[in-house]
Order: structure tokens, then C-alpha cells, then sequence
């Protein structure tokens, strides 16, 4: 029989060597793993635990929020916001109010509050302001648009200084007329004082000498085209001196020298000097008072309509209501009456309704300096 293979002793320590180095790396791994067993162990079971208790939680809350009536914010009762797409109402409550139940309207827009100009808003609470942030802000008021100002209208009332009584009845028709006295006439000073006090505004009504002369006489004080330019300044001058509180000046009669240019430009020049406007009656349509007074800078206007030409009421309305439509067109305009009863009764008639439609000012708001 052969011997047996002796085993080598250094083979056998090498072997049990290896072995005993690998164990302590076993161990660790299954310490590890056990270790992380139990933890993921622990986190599942405080998960599982923490998914049991919450679906009652929120399965409570969700049953109590539509119960609860303090979860919706009502602002004061003077303030109702409406927002734009309110919540529909719960099932259960519809079902509480009956049959008969109103329903909300379907199909109008949202209402948006505005605020009383004297009362503004109220700040809301701190508690309020998710449910405020729901509802649109209000729509900011427009600016108001610029009111636009009514057509002016000057009214004169020529050939004042005669008559005090019908004067008196003018001036107190609580109106802004303007009040043309003759120079030289009985009661010039009178009557001017009086509408001085009363804050009218007062004219000299110069006489001038017409077409018809001498067959038309202009009366006291009237400027003749065959003066000479000494005397023609010197009788205005007179004339001015005669009527007190004066603002301007308008013509008597003067078809022919209205049409002269000489003497016109010594009436300007005169009147320039005391700062005086003028305002043409348009007797004639060959006048040169405008570019005169643009030539001399004089503040001017001229006559539109002559209110009472005829006497007769029913013309005297027509020619107010004219007066009224060339406002309205150009923006201004003038109209001279005189002092006779059936003027004053019509034009204290009409006031009223005069007064809605156009702004009755002094003569002097509405001349225009040149320049």
C-alpha cells in the first residue's frame, strides 16, 4: 500500500488564518443589516401610525367647513362686496330651505361697489383681509369731464337820460346789461350813478352825425362830418366829461361818419388816451370802425342784432331768440335794445330762459383788444 501523503503544517495554519480574518466582516454586515431593518421598521410603523389618526382629522374639517358660518367674512352693511363668481351653496343647504328657495340670478354681471364721495372706505381687519383679496378692487370713479362755459351775450340799452322811470325799471331787472346814456340829456348823471351803484355798467352813447342829417337830427353833442379836428375833439371831449362812471362808448345814429376815416381815426385817438373800448351800433355797412380802432389799439366789438328795430313783441322775441343762435355759433355776441315798454316787458319775460341758455355779461367782457 503506497504511504499516506503527510499534510504540510504551514498549509493548515494558512487556512485557519483566512477564516478567522473573515468573520469579524461578516458580523458587521449582518449588524448593519439588522440595524437597518429596524429602522426602516420604525419609520413605516410611525408612518402607518401617523396615516391612521389624520383621515379622521381632515375628514372632520372637511365636514365642519361648510357648517361654519365664521369662516365667511360679512363686511359691514354699508360696504357689501359682491365678488365676481360667488360659491356655489352647499347640497345640504339647499335641501334645508324647501321647495320654495330662491335661486341667485343667472346671467347679470357682477356688481362692484362704489363709494360715497363723503364716506370713504373703511380699512378691513387684519382677520378679513383673505377674504377682501377675493373680491375686485372697485372701478376708480372717471375724472368728471371740463363743464363747457355757455355762450356770452351783451345786452345795451341805448338812448338812456330821458325817460328816469323806464330806466329805473331796466336796472332793476337784476340783469348784467350795460346802460348807454346820452350825453347832455336831462337825467344822464341820475341814471349813471344809479346803475354805477346797482354794478352795471355804464357807456357813453355818442351822437353822430347820419346819413339823413339835417332832416334826422342826433341831438346835443352829436359830431358833425364838417367839423374840423379841433372842434370834433373838443365836443367829444365834452361829451365824455358829461356822463360819469363811463367803460366805453357806442354810437348814436353815425351812418356818415361811422363811413369816415379822418374823423374816425380822431375819435380813437381820443379814446385811446382814456383808455375807453368802443363798440360800433353797425348803422352802416360802410363803417371803418374796425380797422380804425385796430390802427389806434382800442379794445372793440360791434353790434350782432338790433333787439327792437320794430316794436312789435312778437319781433322782439324773434330777435332775442336770434341773438341766441349767433351765440351759440360764434360763442358771443351783442344786441342792442332801446328804452321803450314793450322792450322791457319782453326782455322780463324772457330772462328766465334766456338766462339757461347763454351767460348775459357786461359789454366790456366781450370786446377784443387788437394787437
Amino acid at each position: 500500500m503506497p504511504a499516506k501523503k503527510k499534510s504540510r503544517p504551514g498549509a493548515r495554519r494558512h487556512t485557519s488564518r483566512s477564516q478567522k480574518a473573515g468573520r469579524p466582516l461578516f458580523k458587521a454586515i449582518a449588524a448593519f443589516v439588522l440595524i437597518a431593518a429596524v429602522a426602516v421598521g420604525i419609520v413605516w410603523g410611525v408612518r402607518w401610525l401617523s396615516e391612521k389618526k389624520t383621515p379622521p382629522t381632515l375628514a372632520s374639517h372637511q365636514r365642519a367647513t361648510p357648517k361654519e358660518p365664521a369662516v365667511t367674512v360679512n363686511p359691514p352693511a354699508e360696504k357689501k362686496v359682491e365678488t365676481p363668481s360667488p360659491a356655489p351653496k352647499p347640497a345640504g343647504r339647499d335641501a334645508g330651505a324647501g321647495i320654495g328657495a330662491e335661486k341667485p340670478a343667472v346671467g347679470k354681471p357682477p356688481l362692484y361697489e362704489v363709494f360715497p364721495e363723503k364716506k370713504p372706505a373703511p380699512k378691513a381687519p387684519a382677520a378679513d383681509s383673505g377674504s377682501l383679496h377675493a373680491a375686485l378692487p372697485p372701478t376708480p370713479p372717471e375724472p368728471p369731464a371740463p363743464l363747457k362755459k355757455p355762450p356770452r351775450v351783451a345786452i345795451i340799452i341805448d338812448d338812456l337820460g330821458h325817460d328816469r322811470p323806464l330806466a329805473e325799471k331796466f336796472i332793476n331787472l337784476n340783469a348784467a346789461l350795460t346802460l348807454a346814456v346820452l350825453p347832455h340829456s336831462p337825467h344822464q348823471e341820475s341814471i349813471a350813478r344809479m346803475a354805477h351803484d346797482r354794478s352795471l355798467e355804464v357807456m357813453l352813447h355818442l351822437p353822430m352825425e347820419p346819413v339823413e342829417y339835417p332832416e334826422v337830427n342826433p341831438g346835443p353833442g352829436a359830431l358833425l362830418a364838417s367839423m374840423g379836428p379841433d372842434e370834433l375833439v373838443r365836443v367829444l371831449e365834452e361829451n365824455l366829461r358829461a356822463v360819469p362812471h363811463i367803460r366805453g362808448v357806442n354810437n348814436h345814429m353815425g351812418s356818415r361818419l361811422t363811413a369816415n376815416s379822418e374823423q374816425m381815426y380822431q375819435v380813437f385817438s381820443t379814446l385811446k388816451r382814456h383808455g375807453l373800448y368802443f363798440i360800433d351800433s353797425r348803422t352802416t355797412d360802410e363803417s371803418v370802425c374796425r380797422p380804425s380802432a385796430r390802427l389806434f389799439q382800442v379794445p372793440f366789438s360791434q353790434r350782432d342784432v338790433f333787439l327792437d328795430h320794430l316794436h312789435d313783441p312778437v319781433n322782439i322775441r324773434k330777435q332775442i331768440r336770434e341773438l341766441v343762435r349767433i351765440a351759440q355759433r360764434k360763442g358771443e355776441a351783442v344786441g342792442i335794445g332801446h328804452p321803450h315798454p314793450a322792450t322791457y316787458s319782453i326782455l322780463k319775460e324772457e330772462l328766465p330762459a334766456l338766462r339757461r341758455q347763454v351767460e348775459i355779461v357786461p359789454a366790456s367782457h366781450l370786446v377784443r383788444p387788437f394787437g
